[in-house]
């Protein structure tokens, strides 16, 4: 009876022992990050703050009678 060789291959050389490859453990190439924003005018982020504010040529002051709410729907 034939014993079966080490190798899996026919081609490769019975000869020589079987070799375990060891591979190396790689660093990463770019580190790890958050996802970038999309752009500002897309970017599901908080609304800005409206000021309301009287044009710089006058020197009267206003009230401005609404609720936060009524405001809101302006």
């Amino acid at each position: 009876t034939r014993s079966r060789p080490a190798v899996s291959s026919p081609l490769a050389d019975h000869t020589a022992p079987a070799t375990t490859r060891v591979t190396p453990l790689r660093a990463y190439s770019f580190p790890t990050s958050s996802p970038l924003r999309p752009f500002l005018s897309v970017a599901p982020g908080k609304k800005p703050v409206k000021i309301i504010q009287p044009p710089a040529n006058h020197s009267v002051s206003f009230e401005l009678n609404l609720t936060q709410a009524e405001l809101g729907r302006k």
